[in-house]
């Protein structure tokens, strides 16, 4: 989604923000644009597209000044323009805005504003705010910060985080946080703000999250948090762990491919997170005692609920178990008392329809433990626990290395209901090592899957066919091919495609079928037996190969190395991960920054 910067002190600040934006373009755009303080007031360069284009056009017309803004732009409202690009002026251009969000009350607002006189440039809820601002400063000449935050706080409804900029203030910034992320950091003679932690990192590693409803005023020797009754607050303090160095390619062709090449430092980094949180996780649970569970998420973070749902089932706990999709919670009645208990699951921890049915859910007395793979992320902050994905830094907007980390904090709570013993969880942590390895093998296969990405690219329909266990993976193998292959790829429960769906098939179609859940392999078999008999073009995934029958007279046989139930079954992901980014790469496609998505989708 929208991604926000802010400079103070630097040399260069139009070159400082454009770097900066450029560690926020994995977050998904159509628009990157710069206001920068210098002698002649604020002035802003803002373009339609790619932030390369507005480096170029940075280049033919350089902005001079020490402190700036910047933004790269996801369309909400109005489409994509040079016009509805941010940073967005206030009529006399006395002050500049970027926003990330969505002002819920812009239309009476901008109705207010109009009467007053003032002029609309763009079709954005955004430039309320610009105008809004102005117009508080006109009648307060000498006004003080906290009150214009109070002030702002109080007309603003909706989901946002803001820097505010002045042309009479030219070295101060204002951020509100409100349902978005706004971090800021104070380096050697340097003010930066963000959205994201990685356009932060050049300056320090300590960095300061805002809490929700809290407010930054940033000068060249001050940082003032405030909260929205204008009382001195304190942030939150996170230390970067991870180094700068792997949030670049490092050589790979795409940050894709190689986010996939470290999944089994991920995998490994996951085991010491838990390892140090388990005991914690098995205390609340003992003490909660919870009668109910409920699995909450959106994309592919949910089908790691999904998974963890259903080995709850296989493995008979005694609570009631559910998994539901963030965006829909709200609106399905559900009974959440007291004795729920909530497994939040989320890459970013700004997912903002995951964070709205969190908050539902507390306000009915259950308890949440998260999963996130930011630190300081909302999520993380409203969370009773929290515990840390340990994936480190994703770039490319298709999840990897986190989504494999999901699935596996999803077992983890189940296997901590069933066993919540430090014996049990090193048993399960063993495991892990186990898949870690199976995950080097699969990717020294590589030629393998290339080989058969090129089949698959040559169609735009497939289906993925999974039972048990093995149909979440089909559900993140089917967005994966949509979302990095623009293949429509559709997951189904191999029992029920002789249910309607098997009349799409076509002699030739790619059908992947899924064999990694045991329990009800032969009945897969017999569904695979269906779908070959109607002509479809098979490829078996079989992390059982091993213990059974070769079955290549199916169709493209692919046996996984031998890892122990239910790491085998996750496996898979990666094997389709491979499948879906060496299919895209065929086509042309940004497997990076797959058209009309966001990495971390903050608005409802």
């Amino acid at each position: 989604m929208c991604g926000i910067v802010g400079v103070i002190g630097s040399r260069d600040a139009g070159s400082d923000l454009v770097e900066m934006l450029k560690k926020l373009e994995y977050r998904g755009y159509d628009s990157a644009g710069v206001a920068v303080s210098g002698a002649d007031g604020i002035q802003v360069v803002k373009k339609k597209g790619r932030v390369e284009i507005l480096e170029r056009e940075l280049k033919e017309r350089p902005l001079k000044g020490r402190s700036g803004i910047g933004h790269t732009r996801w369309a909400t409202h109005g489409v994509p323009s040079d016009l509805n690009a941010h940073p967005m002026l206030s009529s006399s251009s006395s002050v500049a805005i970027v926003h990330n969000g969505i002002i819920e009350n812009y239309r009476p607002l901008k109705e207010e504003l109009l009467e007053k006189g003032y002029r609309f440039t763009s079709e954005t809820d955004s430039e309320v705010i610009a105008h809004l601002t102005e117009e508080y400063v006109r009648a307060h000449e000498d006004f003080q910060v906290r009150e214009l935050i109070r002030f702002l706080a109080s007309r603003l409804r909706g989901a946002f985080a803001i820097l505010v900029h002045f042309s009479d203030r030219p070295r101060e910034i204002i951020g509100l946080r409100y349902g978005g992320p706004l971090n800021y950091v104070e380096g050697d003679g340097v003010k930066a703000i963000s959205s994201d932690i990685s356009s932060l990192v050049a300056y320090g590693r300590e960095i300061e999250v805002l809490k929700e409803g809290q407010a930054v005023h940033l000068g060249p020797d001050f940082a003032r948090v405030y909260d929205f009754e204008g009382e001195e607050a304190s942030p939150v303090r996170v230390s970067v762990t991870w180094d700068v160095g792997e949030a670049e390619k490092s050589g790979y062709r795409h940050f894709l491919r190689k986010e996939i090449g470290e999944q089994p430092q991920a995998v490994r980094a996951l085991a010491t997170s838990l390892g140090g949180s388990c005991d914690e996780v098995h205390r609340f649970m003992k003490e909660m005692d919870p009668t109910s569970v409920v699995f909450i998420a959106c994309g592919s973070a949910s089908y790691s609920c999904a998974f963890g749902a259903i080995l709850s089932r296989q493995w008979r706990l005694s609570q009631r178990v559910l998994w539901e999709i963030g965006s829909e919670f709200r609106y399905k009645p559900y009974p959440v008392d007291d004795r729920t208990m909530v497994i939040a699951v989320s890459q970013s921890g700004e997912t903002a329809d995951t964070i709205a049915a969190v908050r539902q859910a507390k306000e009915n007395g259950a308890r949440v433990v998260s999963f996130v793979n930011v630190a300081g992320s909302t999520l993380d902050m409203i969370s009773d626990i929290s515990v840390h994905l340990a994936a480190g830094p994703e770039i490319a907007v298709p999840s990897t290395k986190a989504v494999v980390n999901q699935f596996l904090a999803t077992s983890f709570i189940v296997e901590s209901l069933k066993n919540g013993s430090r014996s049990g969880f090193e048993s399960w942590a063993r495991g892990l090592e186990r898949l870690a390895q199976g995950i080097d093998d699969i990717i020294g296969e590589e030629e393998t899957w290339t080989k058969v990405s090129r089949i698959l690219s040559g169609h735009q329909s497939m289906f993925v066919l999974g039972r048990g266990l093995d149909y979440p993976v089909a559900l993140e193998a089917a967005l994966k091919l949509k979302e990095t292959a623009y293949i429509h790829a559709e997951a189904m429960y191999a029992g029920e495609f002789k249910h309607g769906p098997i009349s799409l098939v076509e002699y030739g179609m790619p059908v992947i079928c899924l064999l990694g859940d045991e329990s009800v392999r032969d009945k897969t078999v017999s569904n695979i037996e269906e779908v070959i008999a109607r002509g479809a073009q098979a490829f078996i995934v079989d992390p059982f190969g091993f213990r059974h029958e070769s079955l290549d007279y199916l169709g493209e046989y692919f046996s996984l190395p031998e890892t122990p139930p239910p790491y085998n079954v996750l496996l898979q992901l990666v094997v389709v991960q491979l499948l879906a980014y060496h299919a895209g790469v065929t086509r042309n496609i940004d497997v990076d920054k797959p058209r009309n998505l966001a990495k971390s989708v903050t608005v409802e």
